[in-house]
């Protein structure tokens, strides 16, 4: 993995995750960085395998650690920050666009299944609008 600083206007080398992918969704979460499922070939490859891990990186101390997984393997995942909560939502699961969505706990280290999306989505963008 990568990080830019911005002061030096260079790009520098960090850990590697444990498991290498692509198509994962990432978000930061009190000051660690999560990498969410994904596929671990390049996505023209049909043996691909489609991923439920879930990684946190520690920019403090440059490590990885497999945290608890999704209860399903999501490439394409949309993750995003609501409250203290990280949130998968969508993907794909090799056959169909995924309306599901779960909510992490890093205090409990555990998943939630949460209320489905109407329609299935993956590669979407999910964000926080905070109402005035």
């Amino acid at each position: 993995m990568e990080y830019y600083d911005p002061h030096t206007n260079k790009w520098n080398m960090c850990a590697p995750m444990c498991k290498r992918r692509g198509g994962v969704g990432v978000a930061t979460c009190d000051g660690f960085l999560y990498a969410v499922g994904g596929h671990d070939a390049p996505a023209s490859n049909h043996c691909s395998r489609l991923l439920d891990y879930v990684e946190r990186y520690d920019p403090k101390t440059d490590t990885w650690t497999m945290v608890a997984p999704l209860s399903m393997p999501r490439d394409a995942v949309g993750v995003c920050i609501l409250g203290d909560k990280l949130y998968a939502v969508g993907g794909y699961d090799g056959q169909t666009y995924l309306n599901t969505m779960e909510s992490y706990d890093p205090q409990t280290n555990e998943w939630t299944q949460m209320a489905s999306l109407n329609i299935g989505r993956a590669g979407a963008c999910v964000v926080v609008i905070k109402q005035p």
